[in-house]
Formats: C-alpha cells, sequence, structure tokens
C-alpha cells in the first residue's frame, strides 16, 4: 500500500509537468506563429515545421508465463516534433512523446466474480526519426494541397519506468522497473491545412519495441510489449 502511494503520487507529478510544460508550449507555439505570419515572404519557401500532439495512447502488454488475461488501458500521450522538407514528397521528421500507461489483469474473486484490478501503471519516454513520405506533391509551403495524407516508418529508442503489483501467497509486492529499448515507429496521419502556415492533423502511431525480447531488432517480436497512439496534431511552418 504505501508503496504504491508512493508510486502513484510520482506518476501523478509526471502527469502535471507534461500537461503544464504542453500549456506553455501551446501559447509560445501560438505567439510565435502569429508573428511569423504577419511577416512571412511567399518568394522564399517555408521548409521547417514544429508540431504539438495531444491524444491517447494503448500498451500491448507481452504474456506473462501463466497470465494471458492482461488488458491495456486507454490513457493520454504529448508529443512534441521538429520537421525538414526535402521535396515534394518526402520530408524528415523528428518526435519526442511522452506515453502514460497501465494494465489491469482480469481476476476471478473469492465471490466467484470476475473483475479487473490495476496489474502495472507507468510512464514511457520515446524519441524516434524517420523519413515521412506524403502522397499529394507540394514544391512549396503555399502549394500545399487542402488534404493530404501521409506515411513514414523509422528507428526510435525509449525508456520506461514503472511499478507493477504480484501477488504471491496471499501477499502483495510491488516492484519498479526502469527498462528501455529500441523500438521500429509506423506513422500515418490525414492532414487538413488551416491556413497559409498551419495544418492540423489526425495520426495513428504503433511502436514496436524490443522491451522482453532478446531477439534482433529486424525480428517483428508478435508477443512483446507494444505501444499504440492516436493523436491530434497541430503543425507550423516557422522558416
Amino acid at each position: 500500500g504505501r508503496w504504491w502511494k508512493e508510486i502513484k503520487n510520482k506518476m501523478d507529478a509526471h502527469y502535471k509537468f507534461i500537461i503544464r510544460g504542453f500549456l506553455f508550449l501551446l501559447i509560445g507555439f501560438f505567439s510565435f506563429g502569429s508573428h511569423a505570419q504577419n511577416f512571412y515572404k511567399e518568394k522564399h519557401p517555408k521548409t521547417i515545421t514544429v508540431q504539438l500532439g495531444l491524444g491517447v495512447g494503448r500498451f500491448f502488454p507481452a504474456p506473462r508465463p501463466f497470465n494471458d488475461s492482461l488488458i491495456g488501458q486507454v490513457m493520454p500521450v504529448i508529443s512534441f516534433g521538429i520537421g525538414k522538407r526535402l521535396g515534394s514528397y518526402v520530408s524528415l521528421k523528428a518526435n519526442a512523446s511522452f506515453q502514460a500507461f497501465g494494465v489491469k489483469e482480469y481476476i476471478i474473486n473469492e465471490m466467484g466474480e470476475g473483475i479487473f484490478q490495476p496489474f502495472t501503471k507507468g510512464i514511457s519516454y520515446a524519441f524516434d526519426i524517420m523519413p515521412i513520405f506524403n502522397l499529394l506533391p507540394a514544391s512549396h509551403h503555399l502549394s500545399r494541397s487542402k488534404i493530404d495524407f501521409n506515411l513514414g516508418i523509422g528507428i526510435g529508442y525509449l525508456a520506461t519506468y514503472s511499478s507493477e503489483k504480484i501477488t504471491f501467497q496471499d501477499k502483495e509486492y510491488t516492484f519498479n522497473f526502469l527498462k528501455h529499448s529500441p523500438y521500429v515507429p509506423v506513422r500515418s496521419s490525414i492532414d487538413y491545412r488551416l491556413d497559409n502556415l498551419t495544418d492540423l492533423a489526425v495520426e495513428g502511431v504503433f511502436f514496436n519495441t524490443w522491451i522482453e525480447s532478446k531477439g534482433p531488432i529486424t525480428e517483428f517480436e508478435k508477443y512483446g510489449n507494444h505501444f499504440g497512439q492516436v493523436n491530434f496534431i497541430i503543425r507550423r511552418f516557422i522558416r
């Protein structure tokens, strides 16, 4: 009980810090964008973008020995990114995300009822870089289509900090884990051009990780620990 409360307090502090940082950057983002839009020159194409994202994600846990009843919870995600347009069809983007995650275990209690109880709770810190390919060409930021589709695959590295509750011989134990792993991210999005410098997007993301695997990164681990996200993105051309 005491250890779980300490971990919960740490997690709550993480969430508050992330949300405050997101709001601070969002205010600065709009302030900078408004200033830039008043003075930008149409003759020179802008190729550098920054973006902020807010969404939800789910952790897909690897089955434990003798335990295949683990269910990932839907929890918040915050992301930040910067990109460079390299041509009419391709951009290079770097992205950082902070994703809360939790897992519940399905058990049968003493009354014979099926219930879900907390099993794991934590947060992941991820950074990746990837080429992004857009369906419709855009040689200039002013020639962007009203709607476009994007797809990319890259390489990244993440760290997770979590606590896990385990019951053994009617006693409950809490263990803390700090794990890290390379991952292969896949991103796809639908973009909507809001104005000359701003895009809105809905983005789907999948992280294939090797947190619990000893195999090479070239192999997909079907029963590994993976992450999924759906994010709402605001993107701005800054220079």
